[in-house]
């Protein structure tokens, strides 16, 4: 009979064993895809519960989703029985940040002004309130876009800077603006008494700098700490996580360069890169075999993902057969691409090898999945988008929410705002009479809530004067008439329950009745009705917080249900990290999709972009378990005229034996050189397309673009249009192309390829 401890290694490969048991110190585990990092995580925290002997409690592990979260859960109740991960914590960093306030209420209303009840602002109500912001400033959103303001916003927060430390650093106009509209952002979103995403991350690190006891506290708790998918940690992760750390020292992280992929969301790679050199006394182990993927898709990814520099150098390989070829197709435009790839599931799907549910298309653009959606309805093959617009942000999902959280924490301008605006009972009641409300509320510390149900006779008793509406003075009373009833019930009922009552008084249930859309959005309401059933057995006084901060915390991922009744998944490169499919397909294999045309813009492009793309690239191929098809298109239509296709230099990389292509796709090669798919001209660049306008009859008279490399040695001074005077510091072969490092006297140190820096040698 199998010992305790045999059986939780059981079935482990020697690196995966190492990992469980080496439970002192720090350590980081580099683990390539398919390698089976999951498992390792739940059998270590098996392990240290049952035979280190830690209380569930004093174990933190912390992962990128819920979903991911709640199945490491599930495989620890296996592993252990059920009720064996009680106390463990376990869940986002969002999550986790969430915790620390929740638990510390009074040094969170101390040290940041936000009450118990605060709210978190999912990505629409920051939108809006980034909005708001700048009409405040009297800056035209259409002038000024909201998404770039919100993104400098993010990126300052990520960072640890406030408005005043950005301020400080401000080079443009343009940062200017971010720092005003920030400070503004910032002003509005405390009035309302909430909090946005980054937050989450970044208040506990100032409640701890306010009492150092609340840090110890947690860094006494936790002796344990865990993180999953540590590469793509930011910097305000990076502090928080290594300070939780500082008691005990025992973090283990887990992790792969070559997978980190959302830079752009301020991700910092170099936080896995330099793990060991911020904590020396690290062990390193590294989980090289691929238990996912057939032989030629691992030998492919393996090849690809070299060209990287960025990384730590380690191989991967698989036991697995070696399976079918690569599928590399070349289609004459978009559509033809999505007729062909729906024509090949349609045609996998009927000699019964696979179902539906087993293929994923995976695409660089969410803009890449209309011609595919398109091609599918014209056949009988389910399929769903992930990454569309999610359940709880359809429109009528949001109203009601947006009653719930009023309710819940009646300073939520916004939630005000939308209710009066897209429920029945609002009609009338336009901006000048909630300006006058807020005013009102403001002068007598009150809340617009309580502006509205003043204005009905003697609801909030005989103290306090009514607001003057004047003339939408019988929509207040409407209004706080319904606010009044809604606040009075929302005490006594449960969440079902007080979704019944919010549709009536609101008028919401009676104005869905007219047209096909209004009974389509009903049904979406009975399923939020349907979701809010699952918490009848909470204390009806945690209920609605706890609701609402899930529905906040949720992401595209996690919202995925495993059933998919053959549905084929269509999903970006970025929303398919962390999942596995049988058959995938990856369209718009080419130059200005993937890599992506911003990754080459001539003034900005040094290697951090082109490499990120890469790695995209990487994880979408890794996805793939049996089969794997790769697809470009020769033309693409962009605004109404056809432009010429290039194959994506990524290709290059994937030697020729480990592919099967179309006889269009090899007719325009000029034959394989050095083992590769040297074919396809190596640095094509989108940038050096030429755009035509042509006939279906003319789609493959494409012009070939040619690379010309400027010679340049180190020592040179050089002037760059953008980044101004440099000299060379390094220049590197890469391929076909150079890369050259140059110290630019106003921006530090760039790494640009040499055919697109567009840099005149100066001496």
């Amino acid at each position: 009979m199998l010992t305790e401890q045999s059986r939780l290694l059981t079935g482990l490969n020697p690196e995966q064993q190492r990992a469980v048991v080496t439970t002192e110190g720090p350590v980081l585990v580099v683990a390539g895809p398919g390698s089976g990092k999951t498992r390792v995580l739940t059998h270590r925290i098996a392990w240290l519960i049952e035979e280190v002997g830690t209380s569930p409690d004093q174990i933190l592990a912390v992962t990128f989703t819920n979903k991911a979260a709640n199945e490491m859960r599930s495989r620890i109740n296996r592993l252990l029985g059920d009720g064996s991960t009680n106390g463990l914590v376990m869940g986002t960093f969002h999550s986790l940040g969430v915790r620390i306030l929740r638990q510390n209420p009074g040094l969170v209303a101390d040290r940041i002004g936000l009450l118990p009840n605060f709210m978190i602002y999912d990505a629409g109500d920051q939108l809006d309130l980034a909005k708001d912001s700048l009409k405040t400033l009297k800056l035209d959103p259409r002038q000024y876009a909201p998404r770039r303001m919100l993104s400098g916003i993010s990126k300052a927060k990520s960072h640890l800077l406030s408005p005043d430390e950005l301020a400080d650093l401000t080079a443009t106009h343009d940062d200017e603006l971010v720092v005003r509209v920030y400070r503004e952002y910032e002003r509005e979103l405390r009035a309302a008494n909430a909090v946005d995403f980054d937050d989450l991350l970044a208040l506990p690190l100032r409640l701890f700098d306010a009492d150092e006891r609340a840090l110890q506290r947690y860094q006494e708790q936790f002796r344990y700490i865990l993180v999953d998918e540590y590469q793509d940690t930011n910097k305000v992760q990076y502090v928080l996580i290594t300070a939780l750390a500082g008691r005990w020292n025992n973090l283990f992280v887990v992790g792969d360069p070559d997978q980190s992929i959302y830079g752009w969301r301020q991700a910092d790679i170099t936080n896995i890169l330099n793990f060991k050199n911020d904590l020396p006394d690290t062990t390193e182990i590294h989980l090289e075999v691929n238990y996912r993927s057939t032989r030629h898709i691992v030998q492919a990814a393996d090849r690809l993902i070299r060209d990287n520099t960025q990384r730590i150098d380690r191989a991967i390989r698989t036991d697995n057969a070696e399976g079918e070829p690569i599928a590399l197709r070349e289609l004459a435009d978009q559509h033809h691409e999505a007729q062909f790839i729906v024509g090949e599931i349609r045609r996998l799907v009927s000699i019964g090898a696979y179902t539906g549910d087993n293929v994923a298309i995976m695409y660089r653009t969410t803009a890449q999945s209309r011609v595919l959606e398109e091609a599918f309805r014209v056949t009988d093959i389910p399929y769903r988008i992930v990454g569309g617009v999610r359940f709880y942000e359809r429109r009528e999902v949001k109203d009601v929410l947006a009653m719930f959280r009023l309710l819940h924490n009646p300073f939520d301008r916004l939630s005000f705002e939308r209710i009066v605006a897209n429920m029945p009972m609002g009609r009338g009641f336009g901006p000048r009479a909630q300006e006058t409300a807020q005013v009102w509320a403001d002068s007598r510390g009150l809340t617009i809530v309580d502006a509205v149900i003043a204005s009905v006779p003697g609801a909030l008793g005989a103290g306090l004067d009514r607001p003057d509406f004047s003339g939408p003075g019988a929509a207040a009373e409407r209004i706080g008439g319904a606010f009044a009833v809604l606040r009075e019930r929302a005490k006594s009922i449960s969440l079902a329950e007080m979704f019944d009552v919010i549709v009536e008084h609101t008028g919401y249930r009676e104005s869905l009745k007219h047209t096909e859309d209004d009974l389509d959005r009903w049904a979406n309401l009975l399923e939020l009705r349907a979701d809010l059933e699952r918490y009848e057995s909470v204390d009806p006084a945690e209920a609605l917080n706890a609701y609402l901060e899930q529905v906040s915390l949720i992401a595209d991922v996690d919202s995925m249900k495993d059933d998919q009744q053959g549905q084929v998944t269509l999903i970006t490169l970025h929303s398919a990290k962390g999942l596995e499919f049988p058959v995938v397909f990856i369209s718009g294999v080419e130059e200005g999709l993937l890599p992506i045309s911003r990754a080459l813009e001539t003034e900005s492009f040094d290697t951090t972009a082109l490499e990120e793309e890469r790695r995209l690239f990487y994880v979408g191929v890794t996805r793939a378990k049996n089969l794997l098809y790769l697809t470009y298109a020769a033309n693409r239509m962009t605004y109404g005229r056809y432009q010429s296709g290039v194959p994506s230099r990524f290709l290059q990389a994937i030697p020729a034996e480990l592919v099967r292509e179309s006889s269009r796709a090899a007719s325009s090669r000029s034959g394989v050189s050095s083992g590769r798919l040297s074919g396809i001209d190596r640095g094509m660049l989108a940038s050096q397309v030429t755009t035509t306008t042509v006939s279906a009859s003319g789609l493959n008279d494409r012009p070939t673009p040619k690379l010309v490399i400027p010679s340049f040695v180190a020592g040179q001074r050089v002037f760059h249009p953008k980044f101004g005077d440099g000299q060379i510091l390094e220049v590197l072969p890469r391929r076909d192309d150079l890369e050259v490092v140059v110290a630019f006297v106003r921006v530090g140190t760039k790494r640009l390829m040499a055919s697109l820096a567009r840099m005149d040698i100066v001496e």
